[in-house]
């Protein structure tokens, strides 16, 4: 079994591949950066079409992380998330139909279920259709995973929990932007990359899956977990309106995943803090 992570040098992929080449899966890394020393490291750029082929030639699985993964960046760069999300994963499926074999899985996210409209999630909602109808026309097999919230200590810390965290770390005070109700699914990215090995081995094709946390967590209940694990943190909110984009709503049955995949998330969110708020402190 060949494995193809695209994205494999950034966030999400990047625990997906250390996961998996760790435990010797023969799987290679296809990303626009990343380590030239590493030798199943593929340099190219899901866009580019004539890289993807020659990628995916020696690939039978694809896990598909590459993309605009910056929700907070769309507005300023409509094209380059509608080509890197859309035509990239028309690539990736095109690649498959001409070489006659492969399997893609795809990293979607919960943010499909929303109804108020967002170019992001415009861009994965129309991804998963590009997928669901290669399937049906060619019958290329593809899963697709939502996913939640996900942090960790190898993020872009971009996230509501890394910056809180890390100003934690240099000693600064929380700032919360709205009523502190928005939710999010949070979940390690160890856990994902654990998922995706379930993936393989129940070869779950065709299925619509989430990965996330069982339970929403609003900004103030994360607030609360900070403070038990640093009591002397001062928090204020701002006038500032929450993310117009915030998702606040259900996301589906993650009992069905958790089942079907044998799996459910082990690290709590009170121990994924700890977790990066150690990483942290010992870069301050």
């Amino acid at each position: 079994m060949n494995v193809l992570i695209t994205g494999g040098s950034g966030f999400i992929g990047g625990y997906v591949y250390r996961y998996l080449k760790m435990n010797k899966y023969h799987v290679k890394n296809f990303d626009i950066i990343g380590n030239d020393q590493d030798p199943d490291f593929i340099h190219g750029s899901i866009t580019d079409f004539d890289k993807v082929k020659r990628a995916v030639y020696d690939s039978d699985i694809i896990f598909h992380f590459a993309g605009f993964s910056n929700i907070n960046n769309v507005k300023d760069k409509p094209l380059e998330c509608i080509d890197l999300n859309i035509m990239g994963t028309a690539n990736l499926l095109e690649a498959i139909r001409l070489k006659g074999e492969g399997k893609l899985i795809i990293a979607s996210s919960v943010y499909v279920h929303k109804k108020q409209g967002h170019l992001y999630t415009t861009s994965k909602v129309a991804a998963e259709r590009i997928c669901e109808d290669y399937l049906t026309l060619y019958n290329i097999p593809t899963t697709i995973i939502r996913l939640g919230t996900v942090y960790g200590e190898y993020s872009r810390h971009e996230d509501v929990i890394s910056i809180f965290v890390k100003k934690i770390c240099n000693g600064e005070n929380i700032c919360v932007h709205g009523d502190g109700k928005q939710k999010r699914n949070f979940i390690h990215g160890d856990d994902v990359a654990y998922a995706c090995e379930k993936i393989l081995i129940n070869n779950t094709y065709g299925e619509k899956l989430i990965l996330a946390g069982n339970k929403p967590t609003t900004i103030n209940q994360l607030v609360s977990i900070l403070e038990q694990i640093n009591p002397s943190i001062q928090v204020s909110y701002s006038k500032e309106l929450a993310r117009e984009d915030d998702y606040q709503g259900d996301i589906g049955n993650l009992e069905e995943t958790y089942s079907l995949l044998n799996w459910r998330p082990s690290i709590d969110l009170s121990q994924g803090i700890n977790k990066l708020k150690i990483h942290f402190c010992k870069s301050i």
